[in-house]
């Protein structure tokens, strides 16, 4: 009989054991998913800041072509081709798409707005559309 009473202890001490680590777990996943919302909520901010800035830098594309500033224009198209190269590596593997693919692929009807490398690709091809315009 006081076999069974130890291991009835022992199943008792384990169970309240497995409640600390489950309590333990639940907190852990609550400030994971916390900080996963939080850093969801910085990412959309980037975004917009990020549109925000496509937008003047297309505006002074525009501006350049007109004023007839090329090379600095050059200069643009090479930095943007830099960032967008950069990114994708950096980015490459959270693409379902496969990434490289879409960079080799002509030049669509207007911007896409599909994502943050689409938006340096849209920017290169406007800058490439205002150069032959001039």
């Amino acid at each position: 009989m006081s076999g069974s009473i130890a291991s009835y202890d022992q199943l008792v001490r384990q169970g309240e054991a497995l409640k600390k680590e489950n309590s333990h777990l639940r907190r852990e996943l609550e400030d994971n998913s916390n900080h996963l919302s939080k850093l969801e909520n910085e990412t959309s901010d980037m975004k917009e800041v990020l549109k925000h800035l496509q937008g003047k830098l297309e505006q002074e594309a525009r501006v350049m072509v007109s004023s007839g500033q090329t090379e600095v224009l050059d200069q643009l198209k090479a930095l943007q081709m830099d960032i967008s190269s950069l990114y994708n590596l950096k980015f490459a593997p959270e693409a379902p798409s496969g990434g490289r693919g879409t960079e080799e692929s002509p030049a669509g009807p207007g911007p896409q707005r599909d994502g943050p490398g689409e938006l340096g690709r849209a920017t290169f091809r406007m800058l490439e559309e205002l150069d032959r315009e001039r």
